[in-house]
């Protein structure tokens, strides 16, 4: 077991090959390292820590500085324009704007729209299907399923153009590895501020068409609110809807390849979903438990505190470990096992508090219209090999491919 659990050293464990393979092996020993006294830096990872943390108010979510911190200063001054967008998104704001920006965004997200939403889900769904090979050959089905079909969905409701799509898909993921890669690089900066300057372009022609003609989209919404002049500001408008396009694509990718993952290693569990349909709900909680999309959270101290047994001073990071707290064996009975009969809608995947996933209902719906209509037309799916090749970030967890037959 290690002894040095500084920042450092422990991202550098997660994003190795093994800390990819198996993350929750390394949080297992920091777990075992607290329990012996022994000194475990500026990580929460017990349940009750990382929920008491998520829902602290005084914490502050705006974490732009830290990620762009190691940068380069000439790599920091061309980031500009990237770090100007990122810090207007909801993720990274804190009250009084925070609760602005999500009341605006959660329009999105009644559970009106989440029920309209799913005739679509199914219908995307079942087209994508058609296009996949016959069971028996190996093919992708990350990359032919789980990859576009989200994009799908989140562009409807941004009212992105079809041709658009795997543009957009592409710009999302420089952005993502940014946020989530745990060791930003000049040229990362750069990929990701030029993605996020021609989605900011695709944009502008789309609110300029809006403006001149909306629509029951969210983006028309939006609009509405910026020119209200009260609610949102232009640059709030193009920020979050860059979110929108990030977010509700790739953590639902993510989520859809890990639950479909973790059943297919599990054929036990498989065979009894197919057996009773009604655990359908319960097996989609015990997914996102077991295999979060999102595994890390971070907060920034407000001032010189005291946060569950961390002395952190003023400016100065905390990681929250949602996948660790998500396997407290105080919380879940032999957290480390795979059980679709467990009661586990408290796992923290969603996060927690005035953070909580905006799109929490409609990932949901998407795990239960997807994935029973993958088995149902392919009943014999099995994976084409055992090794994953998990996509090397930190925040977010998620296979590069997901080969099955």
């Amino acid at each position: 077991m290690s002894d040095d659990w500084s920042v450092t050293s422990v991202i550098r464990r997660l994003l190795s090959p093994e800390g990819l393979a198996d993350p929750y092996a390394i949080y297992s020993e920091i777990r075992a390292a607290a329990d012996a006294g022994l000194p475990t830096g500026r990580f929460l990872f017990r349940y009750a820590d990382v929920r008491e943390a998520l829902y602290d108010r005084d914490l502050s979510s705006d974490r732009v500085s830290a990620i762009l911190r190691p940068l380069p200063e000439e790599a920091r001054r061309e980031a500009a324009p990237l770090e100007e967008t990122m810090r207007d998104i909801v993720v990274f704001s804190d009250p009084p704007d925070h609760r602005r920006l999500r009341r605006l965004l959660l329009k999105a997200f009644t559970p009106r729209m989440v029920a309209q939403a799913k005739p679509a889900i199914e219908k995307l769904t079942r087209s994508l299907l058609d296009g996949l090979p016959a069971e028996g050959d190996a093919f992708d089905l990350h990359r032919g399923l789980m990859y576009p079909m989200p994009a799908l969905v989140v562009s409807a409701l941004l009212g992105i153009p079809e041709e658009e799509h795997e543009a957009f898909q592409g710009w999302a993921l420089d952005l993502v590895l940014v946020v989530g890669s745990g060791r930003i690089t000049p040229e990362l900066a750069r990929r990701a501020s030029d993605s996020a300057l021609r989605m900011r372009e695709l944009l502008s022609r789309l609110v300029e068409q809006r403006r001149n003609a909306p629509g029951p989209d969210l983006l028309s919404a939006m609009i509405e609110a910026v020119d209200e002049g009260e609610r949102l500001t232009e640059n709030e408008l193009y920020a979050n809807a860059l979110f929108l396009m990030t977010a509700g694509h790739e953590t639902a990718t993510n989520m859809l390849s890990n639950g479909l993952l973790a059943l297919l290693r599990h054929p036990d569990q498989l065979e009894l979903l197919r057996g009773d349909h009604s655990l359908l709900g319960s097996a989609t909680e015990e997914m996102l438990r077991f295999e979060g999309p999102v595994q890390i959270a971070a907060r920034i101290a407000d001032r010189d505190r005291e946060l569950c047994g961390l002395d952190l001073n003023r400016g100065q990071p905390v990681i929250l470990l949602l996948g660790a707290a998500n396997r407290d064996p105080d919380v879940f009975e032999d957290p480390d096992r795979f059980d679709i009969t467990r009661e586990a809608k408290g796992h923290l995947a969603f996060s927690h508090g005035m953070h909580f996933c905006l799109g929490a209902a409609l990932a949901r719906a998407e795990m239960e219209v997807v994935l029973p209509l993958v088995f149902e037309r392919f009943p014999r799916l099995r994976l084409a090999e055992e090794d994953i090749e998990w996509q090397p970030t930190l925040d977010f967890r998620g296979p590069n491919r997901l080969l099955v037959r």
